[in-house]
């Protein structure tokens, strides 16, 4: 691509709207519904396509909760959030190497026949039309079993919805159980009908657990728990996932089975292996020429806080191993003094209450390290989770804008070959030494140039119709993808912020409590330790008694 694509003017005029419904086929539980009409769900799946140069075509892919509390359920959204523009909705297909785009109505796109290559145009601002806002949803993961099948063992959980999302069958769902592979089914569900929603991430697999055997202790699946309320508390706080068909399917299905299988006919398809090492390979020497300040900031913010994240985890597991160890020294310390009261006939029975104070408050201090550990570590494991994703999408969207500057460079560089054989000796910058050594041997050769100079024109001319619809296409993707992610990052910003908010606060009661109880234990035994009487103060006691 040449260095003169700066300073070129972009002519698209505008085409259809970017996002596309993928709800064409019935609802799977449209029969628990109370009423069958369409709720006209949009998605953005048609965005996960990729543009530029001349590869092989690709299929398509389109996606955002926030924190729910150990045992809280999730809170009703304030109504500030940021609006959502009103969309309109075209079918895509694919027709051209690495781009998705839409062939209806692709008259309407047209660019200006410039031997100039368009320019990246800046990312619009979202149209705060419509409020971008969730409804109240409240998910509760609870009740963990365990279960053996033909097939092996495995744990169920609990999950029971209140919501008065539009596309439920009622209120209050009936209750149903899920295992660990439901969840996975959601998140890569959701993952690929939201390709430019911040999906959040589940826990982690945790495999040193099933080496170890330890996958159904209770610590385990009580850890597992927490998270799965996590990661369905961020999707019932975010406006688009919370109203996903996926996530009727998993949280209302009686027959989840088949209705997921039903569900999944209507989920772009994911990318194989070699689509995604192909895309890998092409765009790992290729940088954006027009990075959006916006996005920057936005990956900077993220960084940071990863940064930040990962400096407190590594903190308080230092912190926390020191308590560990102090918990372990105050047993010892409990263990000695009760060999002491063995040994100290007269004093027996306060040493002994003494020592049980001391296993009592070391009782304390493990519970508020469990706690601790259990929540409060656990929540900044899921927040690095959280990054993780919203670092994927801002890549994602990085992705689209290089699509569509390649692209761009392509149809670029097939107007130069046009004009260089319309218009002979002009426009010689950009000429390849394989197109001059191919023309000089055809006619070595006694080739017809002229008929060769007019096939070759119409070859150009029907490439260049296509790229002018394609970039245009790849325009509207690489936009409606940007305000999307616009969105996104504040969803995520506001679900970072309460996260911490209730993580600090679930970290400060745990700590009150633990010294509260603290405080009640050593009040307890001081009028034990005030009663001992030593052997003087007795004979003297004694003496005076007798003088009287």
């Amino acid at each position: 691509m040449n260095d003169d694509y700066e300073n070129v003017e972009w002519s698209v005029h505008a085409t259809n709207d970017a996002f596309t419904p993928h709800y064409e086929n019935d609802d799977p539980l449209s029969a628990f519904a109370s009423n069958s009409r369409d709720y006209g769900q949009e998605s953005f799946s048609h965005l996960n396509g990729r543009t530029p140069s001349p590869p092989p075509a690709q299929p398509t892919t389109a996606v955002m909760s926030t924190y729910d509390p150990l045992d809280s359920p999730v809170e009703e959204h304030a109504s500030g959030s940021p609006p959502f523009p009103a969309m309109t909705t075209t079918t895509t297909t694919t027709t051209s190497p690495r781009s998705r785009v839409s062939t209806a109505d692709s008259s309407s796109s047209q660019l200006s026949r410039s031997p100039n290559p368009p320019s990246v145009p800046a990312v619009t601002e979202p149209d705060n039309t419509e409020p971008y806002i969730p409804k109240p949803m409240i998910i509760r993961v609870s009740d963990a079993q365990k279960h053996t099948d033909s097939q092996g063992t495995f744990v169920s959980y609990l999950v029971t919805t209140t919501t008065s999302v539009p596309t439920f069958a009622s209120t209050h769902p009936r209750s149903v159980r899920r295992r660990f592979q439901d969840f996975v089914w959601l998140h890569n569900a959701l993952t690929l009908e939201f390709p430019a929603c911040i999906t959040p991430s589940l826990p982690e697999k945790h495999r040193l657990e099933y080496i170890k055997g330890d996958r159904f202790s209770a610590e385990f699946i009580e850890r597992r728990r927490t998270c799965l309320q996590w990661f369905l508390g961020r999707i019932a706080r975010h406006p688009e996932l919370q109203r996903s068909q996926s996530t009727r399917v998993f949280l209302e299905s009686t027959d989840f089975r088949n209705d997921k299988r039903l569900q999944a006919r209507r989920i772009p398809p994911a990318y194989s292996v070699l689509d995604v090492l192909n895309d890998t390979l092409v765009n790992a020497f290729t940088k954006i020429k027009k990075p959006d300040e916006r996005f920057i900031h936005m990956r900077e913010t993220v960084d940071k806080l990863e940064d930040n994240l990962n400096t407190v985890e590594r903190l308080y597991s230092r912190i926390g191993k020191r308590q560990q160890d102090l918990q372990m020294d105050y047993s010892e310390f409990a263990s000695s003094i009760q060999g002491l009261s063995v040994l100290e006939t007269g004093i027996t029975e306060p040493l002994h209450q003494f020592s049980n104070t001391l296993s009592a408050y070391a009782d304390a201090m493990k519970n508020m390290n469990h706690r601790e550990d259990m929540i409060y570590l656990n929540e900044i494991h899921e927040l690095l989770g959280y990054c993780q994703s919203a670092k994927a999408v801002l890549r994602a969207r990085d992705q689209k804008q290089v699509d569509f500057e390649e692209l761009s460079g392509y149809w670029h560089k097939t107007i130069k070959q046009r004009d260089r054989i319309l218009h002979p000796g002009r426009n010689m910058d950009g000429i390849s030494i394989q197109e001059y050594v191919t023309d000089k041997l055809n006619e070595v050769r006694g080739v017809n140039m002229e008929q060769a100079r007019r096939d070759k024109l119409a070859r150009l001319e029907r490439r260049i119709k296509e790229l002018e619809r394609e970039v245009a296409e790849s325009n509207d993707v690489s936009n409606g993808f940007s305000d999307q992610v616009l969105k996104e990052f504040d969803v995520f910003q506001k679900a970072k912020d309460e996260e911490l908010k209730e993580g600090l606060a679930a970290y400060a009661d745990c700590r009150i409590e633990f010294f509260q109880k603290g405080a009640s234990i050593w009040e307890d035994i001081l009028p034990v330790l005030e009663g001992i009487r030593l052997e003087d103060e007795a004979r003297e006691d004694e003496d005076v008694v007798n003088t009287n």
